[in-house]
This record gives structure tokens, C-alpha cells and sequence, in this order.
């Protein structure tokens, strides 16, 4: 047996999010913007750009929460300490 603790769930939830924003957020610009009453760029109503702002603000959020995970997550830091002997 292992004498490691499980790690949660957490670093796997937050890199699923940060996927689903990856993927999911282009596609979600995509057909807002195309809704208008122009489907060209720029953006003709503030919805349009309410759902830019939102869609790269949650990808900057995670962005910076999944590379600095190991500052904050106490699960991933590492202990000083030697390790000791069997």
C-alpha cells in the first residue's frame, strides 16, 4: 500500500472546466454573434459583447487557477521535509 494520500477530485474538475471553456467558448461566441441583426464582425448588440467578455474573462479565471495550482491547492505542495526511512 501506498503511504500517498488520495488527491480530490478538484485539479480534475477544474481542468474539465477549463476544457469545456477552451472548446466550448469559440462556439459560443460564434452563434451569439451570428444572431444579430449582423452576422459579420464587430458585434452590433451588447449582448454580443457581454458574452465575449464573459466567455475570455472564465477563460482567463481558470487559466491562471490551473497554473497556479501548486501555490494554493495544499494537496500539490511539497513538504519540506526529508522523507523518512522504512
Amino acid at each position: 500500500m501506498s503511504d500517498r494520500p488520495r488527491l480530490s477530485n478538484w485539479p480534475f474538475a477544474l481542468l474539465g472546466v477549463m476544457s469545456l471553456v477552451c472548446f466550448g467558448g469559440p462556439f459560443v461566441i460564434f452563434v451569439v454573434v451570428r444572431g444579430g441583426a449582423s452576422p459579420f464582425w464587430p458585434p452590433d448588440r451588447a449582448i454580443e459583447w457581454i458574452t465575449i467578455a464573459i466567455v475570455i474573462g472564465l477563460f482567463l479565471i481558470l487559466f491562471v487557477a490551473c497554473i497556479t495550482m501548486g501555490w494554493w491547492y495544499a494537496p500539490m505542495r511539497r513538504s519540506k521535509a526529508p522523507p523518512r526511512a522504512r
